[in-house]
């Protein structure tokens, strides 16, 4: 039936068009009867006497004219599961024109209790959007300790929700037990109290714990995972350790077996200790009693005269080749130590083939005759062409004794002209060892074919 609340509005805007002039072409009214019409129609009997349907001037070619859908518009329209007209989106039909269902995460109204849109059934809201409560059959976390779904009140799980009573030992884990075996063995799996053995109960485990004190407290005796403390574990065990620097320096204040440094333990701590021969007694080569400074040694500058010391001298060094030897014992001259020996069989007196041999370059240095050279310089002139040369050298003088020291001495050159043709100065030294030798210091030879003659 058509709304005849419209009909003043719409004459109203078809009186207004009108006195506009806006009467270019047909409008249709509408009508209380929905019959009549402004518009001009025609109306015709037939020969049978029927009355026909007036013709509209509108032309039929260009279609009735529809509006686009939309959800919300009260029609389902394709895709949509439905469309309730409003804004309401708890009800039956969401504002996304989709039926409502559980786990879509809005509250249905009149259906639903919670919708958190999962299937966690531990949680306040289950998978059927109802409301967890005691009696569910699901163990709401952090509230329930139990929930058996029955409404039996001495059993495991009470009404409430909670654990019924059970009896620890009695061989069945039930209730609040983790284990149940049945006896009061502490160090097995299951504790009396029916709980499992775990680090840090306090019960230690007979297999897998080496200890447990039932805290956490590392340097007691026992770690917290259980196991003994040892030396390098980080951890002070105050029955055998006094440190535990978890390292094997013996140099620091914690040695490496977790006793603290002290003068008298064999080690000499950096930055502390200058010495430390675990007596310290302040005795000759050793240590003072203090371990701050050394006693008696060689190499102090004091010629010591203690018990163990067996010093000839004490030149305040520990070099050797310098009088006094790195054990504080009187060494021969440098000279007599390092002088370059001269073996060569040609050079002995006695050696008397024609060869063109020169001393030219001696260079000023220390010597000694060794091997098939002789030992020393012969004293009188040697024959013309021995020892390897034209011209033989000899010394002129005796020899010195070990208390004079260096000398010095001519040694001449035998030749056909005279018995010291050539000459040059030489120095001298016998070495007081047990048997003494000579060393020569040797400049150059003046002239070629020159040379210094050996000799036994």
């Amino acid at each position: 039936m058509l709304d005849l609340s419209l009909r003043a509005p719409v004459v109203g805007l078809v009186a207004g068009l009108l006195a506009a002039g806006c009467n270019s072409g047909p409008m249709f009214m509408p009508t209380a009867s929905g019959s009549e019409s402004d518009s001009e129609t025609d109306t015709t009997t037939s020969d049978t006497g029927q009355t026909t349907s007036p013709s509209s001037t509108v032309d039929p070619s260009e279609g009735p004219t529809t509006s686009a859908s939309f959800c919300g518009d009260g029609l389902v329209d394709a895709g949509e599961e439905c469309d309730d007209q409003n804004d309401v989106d708890d009800d039956a039909c969401r504002n996304d024109c989709t039926q409502a269902i559980c786990g879509d995460g809005v509250i249905w109204q009149g259906i639903e209790q919670c919708d958190d849109q999962n299937d966690d059934n531990t949680d306040g809201c289950l998978d059927s959007c109802l409301a967890a409560s005691c009696g569910d059959g699901f163990v709401h976390d952090g509230v329930e300790q139990c929930d058996d779904g029955n409404d039996i009140n001495d059993d495991d799980c009470t009404n409430n929700c909670e654990w019924g009573p059970s009896t620890c030992g009695d061989g069945v884990t039930e209730g609040a037990e983790e284990c149940d075996d049945q006896n009061a063995d502490n160090t097995d799996n299951c504790t009396e109290e029916c709980k499992l053995n775990v680090c840090g109960d306090g019960f230690p485990h007979a297999v897998f714990e080496e200890c447990d004190d039932g805290n956490d407290e590392q340097n007691d005796g026992c770690l917290n995972d259980c196991s003994l403390p040892s030396c390098g574990d980080g951890f002070v065990d105050p029955e055998t350790e006094q440190c535990d620097d978890q390292n094997n320096i013996e140099t620091d204040e914690c040695l490496s077996n977790c006793q603290a440094a002290s003068c008298g333990d064999s080690h000499i701590q950096e930055g502390v200790e200058v010495c430390d021969d675990g007596v310290n007694d302040n005795s000759y080569n050793g240590c003072g009693d203090d371990c701050t400074q050394l006693g008696p040694y060689c190499g102090d500058g004091n010629l010591d005269e203690v018990e163990g010391s067996e010093e000839e001298c004490d030149d305040g060094n520990n070099e050797n080749l310098d009088g006094c030897s790195a054990d504080c014992q009187s060494e021969l001259p440098v000279e007599c130590l390092t002088a370059i020996e001269l073996d060569e069989a040609n050079r002995h007196e006695s050696f008397n083939a024609v060869t063109n041999n020169c001393d030219d370059e001696m260079g000023d240095v220390w010597y000694r005759f060794v091997g098939d050279a002789g030992t020393k310089m012969p004293t009188s002139p040697p024959n013309l062409y021995h020892c390897g040369s034209k011209a033989t050298g000899y010394m002129l003088g005796t020899y010195p004794a070990a208390g004079d020291g260096v000398v010095t001495r001519m040694v001449c050159f035998n030749w056909e002209f005279g018995e010291c043709w050539w000459s040059a100065d030489i120095q001298v030294r016998e070495c007081d060892a047990q048997e003494p030798y000579y060393v020569f210091k040797l400049p150059n030879t003046p002239d070629c074919d020159l040379r210094y003659c050996g000799t036994d």
